[in-house]
This record gives C-alpha cells, structure tokens and sequence, in this order.
C-alpha cells in the first residue's frame, strides 16, 4: 500500500512535465513558435515563426524594417524577411495584388484596395530640409511652401533669403510622403511645380543626398535622413520638426506608419509585426527617429484620417 502512494506522485509529476514539453514544441499554421526565454540577462519577446516574407512599400518605413528584420531573424534563424523601398502606393499596390506579403505605408490604404488590414506601427516626422548654402531662412509658412511647390515663388530672396532661384525636389506622385506634405503642409493643395529647377528624387535617401549636393535647394524627408546627412530642417508655421510638437499636433507633417496585410494577418507576417511594433524594437524606432504611436491621445490620431478617393 505504501509503494502505491510513493508511485502515484511520481506519474502525476511526470505527466505535467510531458504536457509541457508537448506546449513548447506546438506548431501553428506550419511555423513554429517559441517560448520567449532568458538571454545575456535580457528576456526576448520575440513570437519565432519560420517561413520567408516579402515586405515593401513606403522608403520612409524602410529603414525601420530592415533594421528589425536583422534583428528578428537572429532571435528567430527559420525567418526570411525581405523589404523593397518602392514607396507607399506601390507597397499597398503590391500586397493586394499578391507581390508582397506586407505592404508598407506612410498613408491609408485607398479604398480601391478592399480586404487590407491596417497595423499601425509608429508614429514618423518630416521635415522641411534646405541645403547648406541658403542662409536666412529658418521658418516657412504653409502658404509660403504651397507657392513654392505650386512655381508661384522661384528665388529664395522673396521669402528671405538668398538671391539665387529655388531648386524644388519632390518625391513621385505614389510617395506617402508626398502626399502627406500635400494633405497637411499644403492644406491639400496638389504639387504643380516644372522647370529646370525642379527635379524629382524616387526615395527618401535620395533626396536628402540631392539636397546635400543641390544649390538653392529644398525638399520634404524624414527628420532621420536630415540627421544622418545633416542637413538644416526649418519650421514650418513657427513649430520645429521635434517628436513633443508632432505629437500635440502643434507641428503637423508628421503621419502614421501603417503595415498592411491582405486579411488578417498570420504566421511570420503576424509575428514580425507584432515585433515591430513591441518593446524589442522599442531601440530601433527611437534610433531612426519613429515615435510610439502610444504617446500620442486618440484625439491626436484621429487628425489622420484617410483622403477621399
């Protein structure tokens, strides 16, 4: 009688052992996930799934992904995640059509792309950048940039500055970048700008690297790219392009960064995501220049609404 009751907690133990190493090896949609474990001190809160993923869109996000990616993908070695900067029309363009798994935005998706799933992921600043040799000018008006993007001001001396023409770069018309300097600095007002003078740069990086060697030039980026090549940001209405005036909404061209999947989202898709917008990354994001999303009111938020189309 005594050996019976020695046994049976020795079989009760071993049974909740064989279920928990049974939880730990559970396989979901064909991708594994494992349990976040202790590291050099550290916890990762990395959700491993396996699997390749195709991610592109906005060149503003851009940078952002690829730096988790590495990042994911040493913490969890069965995923593949690739990014195109192709910028945010042809990253939404890309997931509806099924060429990406995710595509990335600075904008809402338009309403001709039914079925996307939107996560917002942070919160990025642009800035207004002026290349080194325009001396004087260190605010500009929303009025004062829509007359320079619509060709009705030319020559920085007529908003006070240097007497040499102005050098307009633009980003192409699928740019979220673009079109959030036209829904919130020029108050909706659309581009118009020709000439000479004028050029058009096809990502974030290139621009700020057109600007830098650019006489009399002036363009639209993120403050990051302004950082990395030191570039001069202005004001625009009197606010400095810093995270504390976006997030009041004080300084406005600043917008949400979106992840779009086409339905829900699942296996390594869902799980980089998530990462991506979690405290792993929590360095990164600040490092690039992004700002929680959480440190904005949903008043706040709701300033960027969709565009009509």
């Amino acid at each position: 009688m005594l050996k019976r009751w020695r046994i049976a907690p020795m079989l009760i133990t071993m049974a909740m052992l064989g279920v928990l190493i049974s939880a730990c090896g559970a396989t979901t949609g064909g991708s594994t996930t494992a349990t976040p474990t202790a590291s050099s001190g550290s916890t990762t809160t990395a959700n491993c799934a396996s699997g390749s993923l195709r991610t592109g869109g906005s060149t503003a996000l851009g940078p952002l992904v690829q730096a988790v990616s590495k990042t994911y993908s040493a913490k969890c070695s069965g995923a593949s995640i690739t990014t195109q900067l192709t910028g945010s029309g042809a990253g939404q363009s890309g997931v509806y059509s099924g060429s990406l798994d995710v595509g990335n935005s600075d904008v809402f998706a338009k309403s001709t792309y039914p079925g996307l799933v939107d996560h917002q992921v942070a919160i990025v600043v642009f800035a207004v950048i002026i290349s080194p040799d325009v001396t004087g000018v260190s605010n500009l008006t929303s009025k004062q940039l829509t007359d320079i993007y619509t060709g009705k001001t030319t020559n920085w001396k007529q908003v006070g500055g240097p007497s040499e023409p102005i050098a307009v770069v633009s980003r192409p018309a699928g740019s979220g970048t673009r079109a959030t300097f036209q829904q919130f600095v020029m108050n909706g007002t659309a581009e118009s700008v020709s000439g000479p003078s004028h050029s058009t740069a096809a990502t974030s990086g290139e621009v700020a690297t057109r600007v830098q060697q650019t006489k009399g030039a002036i363009a639209y980026d993120t403050v990051h790219f302004a950082t990395v090549k030191s570039l001069k940001t202005i004001s625009i209405d009197g606010a400095a392009p810093t995270a504390t005036n976006a997030i009041s909404n004080t300084y406005k061209f600043w917008n949400v960064e979106h992840m779009y999947t086409k339905g829900e989202a699942s296996g390594l898709a869902k799980a980089f995501i998530a990462y991506i917008a979690g405290p792993d990354a929590a360095s990164s994001r600040q490092t690039l220049g992004f700002v929680d999303i959480s440190q904005a009111s949903a008043s706040i938020l709701a300033t960027r609404k969709p565009v009509s189309k």
